[in-house]
């Protein structure tokens, strides 16, 4: 049998437990079988076998998913072995329940109710994921829940399963015989919210994630057994891009290149994941491996599960020495590649965050000896350099702005209008190409043609329908065999406008104006804290399938669920009747738009104003004007923990940085940046924005969330005419004569939280500012209330400034 044979095999062992829990029958073929031909615990795999044998996939492939229990009733024990041993190296280290569950009542428990770093927690509170498919427009439907029927249609799941099972065959038998790659994401559309195992086992590994990762183990035994099987089979391959945060933001943009800026700097930043997916997609496409060999890819890291023999270890050497060397002659040594190699064996396996802890220290070795092996050519004197250099990146160049900051410009720009992501094995004309992998943009009234003209051409493709799962939807019009479909998520939403047939994002200068008050532009780094601690220590048991099933969430919410978040804050240019009276109009030399609640038909047409540069692995930079940034942030935020199930093990710190519209955004990026490190250094959790670090919620200390909402009471008072802008500018002097602090670390910012509240020698002037408040109810209720946030009150007296600000707009 073939790799891809043994592979796809193992991705459908289990889809028997797919199949048996609709309570559908197995075929009549296998009535007569007992534990002694399919094993112990191996019942599901008469279900597996039904499905590849009503789906026509081999008489080999069905006797493999039946015996993958019990290999010795298998015609091809050695490969039924295979899957067997891929399937208890994947599952073997199961987090064991103390009582037994019943199948069809439990679904899966959110993998991130589980985390305890710290303090341990005494009791493990368990959230629950409604089953259903994947669909990146409702993300916010998966949410976990405290209480187990919060997630449930009836007192059992049958009916879910029954509803997922019948989609999953109709899109199987709508586009016929599938590659693994195509099914691979079919599984991963209608099993990622599905428990593997629930009898005797806490459900918190998702069936998904638990397939991909037996086919990825046990095509790396397939492999390493064909090469003699000495040793430990696996190699497992951490890729790790250095110098990401220079090359995104380390950029100028004086005037003559401040109107591509911000498709520069998407693109600079899309460029970054792409070479990611390149080299990971490289090395394992010359292994003749899947998608399920590759754990993890985003925000410049991958993870790899290979086989251990000497060809793969010279594929990875190939790879790695082409990436470098093409970051030398093309980013003059900016990016550098790191690649940490272990041999791992199975019982290594079974704590695959011990191994991810040893690569993680082996890269950082790496990375302070970079480009060793190509000094000779790093320091290779150029013939005849151009005279001048690019406006943008300062790189030699003869043009004012050099051709790949050209490049990143037009690739920025044809992201805002993709449907559709191709992937080309193999180096051609095409919107990007790395480490022998081409990439198209497309969108859905050019795919077609682009797909039948590069399959023409013999490469093999991968057709990727972007933040949609309705991938197979075109897949009846293309005929070559040599094409594969799936889906990809991206952080891609971009403030843009409708020209003609195409949409152009707006340059920074537009989204500042979108601003009420002033028209500042923000730039909001955010990155979730401890992560490292949470995959090494976190978790009960450090499996490869538990921890992919967290990467898998981690990316769904980083590269889904944020679209849908960014996509609350947005402005029309043309409203309806109905909302034009109750909007905010904001007029400037080069529009009037309007902000505020819109009704459904005018919401489908309003524009974002939240514009993601960068979203992937746990780190994010955006931009947008800076009230809907500020409140992004918050919300974010918010959304993460509830996404986390409230864990207080798991959050997020951000920091927040304000300039004028002209303020270079690269440097803006820069400084938002050191507003995030500043969050993390004064005891993570916290937010840094307006000369302030705050913890998110309340607790002792005044958190994020309720300054903000005091800040728009403030608003609110003003525009109200209840409250002059003379009082709220004289809280901020107040502050200001109350508190001197000097704050450095996590103890010296909880110290200066304490003094804060200790200290009342404000109470008088604020008590003699009050006087000046002629409505009685109003000046006792800010007596009782607002007193509480004087020693904070710098972030509501700021938000207050901006929005009211008036002036000419550009």
């Amino acid at each position: 049998m073939k790799l891809e044979d043994i592979q796809l095999a193992a991705l459908l062992h289990d889809i028997g437990k797919f199949y048996q829990r609709t309570s559908s029958p197995h075929s009549e073929k296998y009535a007569g079988l007992t534990q002694s031909d399919f094993g112990q615990t191996g019942a599901h795999g008469k279900w597996s076998a039904t499905f590849v044998l009503e789906n026509g996939l081999g008489e080999d492939m069905e006797d493999l998913v039946l015996h993958h229990h019990n290999p010795s009733r298998s015609k091809n024990p050695e490969y039924a072995e295979i899957i067997k041993d891929a399937d208890h190296h994947s599952a073997s280290e199961r987090h064991r329940s103390e009582s037994k569950r019943k199948v069809n009542e439990y679904p899966l428990i959110s993998v991130f109710s589980q985390v305890s770093i710290g303090e341990k927690r005494e009791t493990q509170d368990e959230y629950y994921l409604p089953l259903m498919e994947l669909r990146p427009s409702s993300l916010d439907m998966i949410k976990p829940e405290r209480f187990r029927r919060a997630v449930m249609s009836g007192w059992n799941l049958e009916k879910e399963y029954r509803r997922l099972w019948n989609l999953f065959i109709w899109e199987i038998t709508e586009h016929g015989k599938m590659d693994i790659n195509t099914m691979y994401h079919l599984l991963k559309k209608y099993t990622s919210l599905m428990p593997s195992a629930v009898y005797m086992s806490v459900p918190d590994i998702s069936l998904f994630d638990h397939l991909k990762t037996t086919a990825a183990l046990a095509g790396c035994l397939y492999l390493h057994r064909e090469d003699g099987g000495e040793g430990k089979p696996y190699l497992i391959v951490s890729g790790d891009i250095s110098g990401i945060q220079n090359f995104i933001t380390g950029v100028a943009s004086p005037e003559e290149a401040q109107k591509g800026m911000s498709k520069r700097l998407r693109g600079r930043s899309i460029s970054i994941s792409l070479i990611t997916d390149a080299a990971a997609n490289r090395i394992i496409s010359e292994a003749g491996l899947s998608q399920a060999n590759i754990l993890f890819c985003g925000g410049g890291h991958f993870t790899l599960i290979l086989p251990n023999t000497e060809r793969m270890k010279g594929i990875i050497e190939n790879v790695s020495l082409e990436v470098n060397r093409r970051f030398i002659e093309a980013f003059n040594g900016e990016l550098y590649l790191a690649l940490a190699v272990r041999e791992t064996g199975p019982d290594e396996i079974a704590d695959f965050g011990a191994v991810l802890d040893d690569l993680a220290a082996e890269n950082l070795k790496n990375k302070r000896s970079k480009f060793r092996g190509l000094l000779d050519e790093f320091f290779k004197p150029e013939t005849e350099p151009p005279e001048g250099t690019c406006a943008v990146c300062a790189l030699p160049s003869a043009a004012t702005i050099c051709s790949s900051c050209r490049s990143h410009e037009e690739l920025g720009a044809r992201i805002a209008n993709a449907d559709y992501m191709i992937r080309v094995y193999g180096t051609v004309d095409a919107d990007f190409s790395e480490a022998g992998i081409s990439y198209f943009f497309e969108n859905s009234r050019t795919v077609i043609s682009r797909i039948d003209e590069l399959a023409s051409k013999n490469h093999r493709i991968d057709v990727l329908r972007l933040n949609s799962t309705d991938f197979l939807e075109i897949s009846d019009r293309i005929q070559a065999d040599n094409v594969s479909f799936g889906f990809s998520l991206m952080g891609n939403t971009v403030p843009a406008v409708s020209e003609g047939s195409r949409f152009r994002a707006l340059d920074f200068t537009e989204i500042a104006s979108t601003a009420r008050g002033a028209d500042k532009l923000a730039a909001l780094k955010m990155d979730v804290d401890n992560l490292g601690r949470i995959f090494a220590e976190g978790l009960p048991n450090r499996s490869v399938s538990r921890i992919s099933t967290m990467s898998s969430f981690l990316d769904l919410f980083f590269l889904g669920y944020i679209n849908q978040v960014a996509s609350e804050f947005s402005f029309i240019m043309d409203p309806c009747e109905g909302c034009r009276g109750n909007l905010v109009e904001i007029k400037s030399s080069r529009w009037t738009i309007y902000r505020g609640e819109l009704c459904e038909r005018c919401q489908e047409n309003s524009i974002p104003s939240i514009y993601i540069t960068y979203s992937g692995g746990d780190d994010v930079l955006v931009f947008g004007p800076y009230d809907d940034i500020v409140e992004f942030a918050g919300r974010l935020r918010n959304e993460f923990r509830e996404w986390t199930c409230s864990n207080p093990s798991i959050d997020v710190s951000a920091g927040i940085f304000m300039g004028g519209h002209k303020f270079p955004a690269g440097k803006a990026a820069e400084i938002a940046e050191r507003q995030l490190k500043t969050s993390k250094d004064l005891g993570r959790g916290k937010i840094s924005l307006f000369g302030e670090t705050v913890q998110w919620d309340t607790d002792r200390f005044k958190g994020f969330n309720e300054l903000l909402e005091f800040a728009l009471k403030l608003e609110k008072l003003h525009e109200a005419g209840k409250l002059s802008k003379n009082f709220i500018y004289s809280l901020l002097k107040l502050w200001d004569s109350t508190f001197h602090e000097d704050v450095r670390d996590d103890e010296s910012w909880i110290r200066c939280q304490e003094i804060r509240l200790s200290r009342k020698d404000y109470v008088p002037y604020y008590v003699y500012k009050l006087r000046n408040i002629s409505d009685g109810e109003l000046r006792r209720e800010l007596f009782r209330e607002g007193i509480n946030f004087i020693p904070w009150i710098r972030i509501p007296v700021s938000w207050v400034s901006l929005r009211t600000r008036n002036g000419d707009r550009p």
